[in-house]
């Protein structure tokens, strides 16, 4: 009988280190374990290491509109802050998963596309669904959008010049609107710039992974995979050798890959005519070849308003 009680103490001693730990100590541990989690993913995956030290994971509630999406969704952080010199760019999304990336589901997971998995798991890269998503959400938000909007639009010797962009821009009363998402997404996407957004197209708010490929689209929206299958292979190229995240050449990764950055720019209820004119003042001010400058902007039909581009 004492046997017995002296088990049971050791029982209840061992069920009291984890369930009477102080609630903060234990979330700590649960951020600390997700944090382990993102690095092994990306690792074992993608032959890509991360400096752990640069990042954290934080437990938070996420709000869309009026809904909580989940109680413990684990954001990823970044030490370095990305800051911006443009009042035009900010970054409103959050990069988060709701469990260990490790136990993402193929077949179940998050995708990129609107195909079956029969045929997705043929395509390179992408055939790893919420991995690969995961993924590029972390370049584009920790990597590719901040040396695009910290570095390569200022960069004079690519041909860019975005401080004089930003003085045309302002001198036609065009500014930041906070009411507006320009913020961008963590989406590879391909298709075509187009005046007025259809399925096929990357004319939107700022897209930073996308590739100019109206073909690849089409296929994409009839269940075809050739032509992503060619990107996909690319993506898996790239990351066939081990790599370090903080130690990227992102405009190399950008020529590899054919990703060309779309930057929009709202300006409201301006005619077409003074967009255009608009848009040849800054044309001489940055390289079209490595990304496009894009103009967002309201047309009365009649019956309400369409939105439209100039580029």
């Amino acid at each position: 009988m004492k046997k017995m009680m002296m088990l049971l103490l050791i029982i209840l001693s061992m069920l009291c280190l984890h369930s009477c730990r102080d609630p903060e100590e234990v979330t700590a541990m649960n951020e600390e374990k997700m944090l382990d989690d993102y690095m092994e993913m990306l690792k074992k995956e993608f032959n890509l290491r991360m400096n752990k030290g640069a990042y954290y994971v934080k437990e938070e509630q996420l709000v869309a509109g009026n809904l909580i999406h989940n109680p413990y969704s684990y954001v990823l952080y970044s030490y370095n802050i990305p800051r911006y010199k443009s009042e035009f760019f900010y970054n409103r999304d959050v990069i988060h998963v709701e469990y260990p990336p490790t136990k993402f589901p193929f077949e179940d997971g998050n995708r990129l596309f609107r195909i079956k998995y029969e045929d997705l798991k043929e395509v390179p890269f992408f055939n790893k669904t919420a991995k690969a998503n995961l993924l590029l959400e972390i370049i584009d938000y920790y990597g590719l959008r901040p040396y695009l909007w910290s570095s390569l639009i200022y960069d004079k010797s690519k041909g860019n010049d975005f401080e004089k962009i930003e003085k045309i821009l302002k001198k036609h009363g065009i500014k930041y609107d906070e009411n507006l998402s320009n913020g961008g997404r963590g989406i590879w996407k391909c298709g075509e710039i187009s005046e007025q957004w259809n399925k096929n197209s990357i004319s939107g708010r700022n897209m930073i992974l996308t590739v100019v490929d109206e073909k690849c689209a089409n296929q994409i929206a009839n269940g075809k995979v050739e032509r992503l299958k060619m990107y996909g292979k690319k993506l898996e190229e790239y990351f066939s050798k081990p790599r370090n995240f903080e130690e990227i050449d992102w405009y190399e990764f950008m020529k590899f890959n054919n990703i060309h950055p779309i930057i929009t720019i709202y300006v409201g209820y301006f005619s077409k005519e003074k967009i255009e004119k608009i848009r040849d003042e800054i044309k001489p001010y940055y390289n079209q070849k490595d990304f496009t400058i894009l103009f967002y902007y309201w047309v009365d039909n009649g019956n309400g308003y369409d939105r439209k581009y100039v580029w």
